[in-house]
Order: C-alpha cells, then structure tokens, then sequence
C-alpha cells in the first residue's frame, strides 16, 4: 500500500511539473537546435600591430583580457592591454611599453548557425566600438648604447575611440557541465582613434639627453590598428 501511494505522488508531481523550456536551461539535447548566447563571459588573447601619429611610429605587440556579460547578440565587456612597443624598423630595438583599459561593445552582425557550420556550432560576424584609456611609456638608452642617436618621447596618456569588425567561431558544450557552456575564438581587427597633443620628447646618445624640437601644432589625430586573435569562454 505504501509503495502505490509512494509512486501516485511522483507521478502526480511529474504530470504537474512545468515542461521544460529550452531556452532557460544550460544544455541541448538536439545538437541543431538554436543557439541561445547569455551569459557571463571571459576572454583571452594577443593583439599586434601599429601606433602611429606619437614622435615615433611604433609595432606594438602584447596580450589583451576581458570579462563581461552576453544579452544574444549583444556583449559588453571591460578590456585591459598590455603591450610591448618596438621600433618599426629592422632592428627591433625596444623602444617601450603601453597599457590600454576601457570598455567594448560587440554585436553579431551576420550569424551562422548549427546548419550551416556543423553541430553544436556558430559562426558570426561581429562589429564592436567603444573607448579606452591609453598609457605609453618610453625607455631611455643605456649607457652601454652611447652609439646610436634616437627619439625618447616623453610618457603620454589619453582617452582613444575604437571600432572594430571580425569572425567569431564558438561552440556549444552539449552536455549539462557548469563551467563553461561556451567556448569561442575571435579574430578581428581593432582601430582606435584619439585628438592629438603636442608632445614633448628627447634626443638621446645613450643617457646623454637633449630637448627635442617641438613639435609643429597641426591638427591630426594619433591611431593605432591591432589584429587581435584570443579565446572565450561563457557560462
């Protein structure tokens, strides 16, 4: 008597249990169905490319982190960089160093879904825009490097405007694990863009440094132009 009333009760609780609506929960079991992209994400990867418009044009190169939250096609994320600037020429001398924090919006221009790309798979095309803070940092020759005259700027800071365009691939982790339910790979290009300041610089012979003449007052703008490729995840 105790066990038919024991399996009345679970089936009466099954029958009134509300069905299960797939967009609410953190798997599929149709690896074709629709994809559903909210979450918490976290992203990292490297950036190089191409400063111009400061006393010297400078390749930067160095790697990026971001965290932020997904709303479909929408993402908003806090984005930190940090960056080793050379000189753009064949000796590669290490002219400094660049640091970038600032806020990103992306959006999913064109998606390609399980269909067209395989299972469990996506594929979009993203633009993205924002703003940023921008540190860069110069060194000084060495003693030793009393031989060769260069450019020593002096360190600069400024707010930039960025916009950006590239390819997302991101897959879906089918199975019900916590963390995390999505991984994906960017690769995308990223332009920023800021009102130039006369800067002030030096002209160094090792740590033998002169005042460098300033520089004339024309109105341009300083920019940057970053190929970046880095990895996501959402849970």
């Amino acid at each position: 008597m105790k066990l038919s009333a024991l399996v009345l009760v679970c089936l009466c609780g099954a029958a009134s249990a509300d069905p299960v609506d797939p967009a609410k929960v953190d798997y599929v079991e149709d690896p074709y169905a629709p994809h559903v992209t909210n979450g918490t994400t976290a992203r990292f990867g490297s950036a190089i490319g191409f400063i111009y418009g400061e006393r010297q044009d400078v390749i930067a190169i160095g790697a990026t982190g971001a965290v932020g939250q997904r709303w479909g096609r929408l993402t908003l994320e806090a984005e930190a960089a940090a960056l080793q600037l050379t000189s753009n020429d064949s000796t590669d001398t290490v002219l400094g160093d660049a640091e970038r924090l600032g806020v990103v919006a992306r959006f999913d221009v064109i998606r390609l879904g399980p269909r067209w790309v395989g299972p469990n798979s996506l594929l979009a095309i993203y633009v993205e825009g924002g703003a940023d803070k921008a540190w860069n940092h110069y060194y000084k020759p060495s003693a030793s490097d009393a031989v060769t005259e260069r450019m020593v700027p002096d360190d600069s800071s400024h707010v930039e405007g960025q916009v950006g365009f590239g390819l997302m691939l991101e897959h879906r982790l089918q199975e019900p694990i916590s963390f995390p339910h999505r991984i994906a790979w960017f690769l995308g290009w990223r332009m920023a863009y800021a009102p130039h300041p006369t800067e002030a610089a030096s002209i160094c012979r090792g740590v033998t440094c002169t005042a460098a003449p300033t520089m004339p007052e024309d109105s341009y703008t300083d920019r940057s132009m970053l190929f970046q490729s880095s990895l996501s995840v959402t849970w």
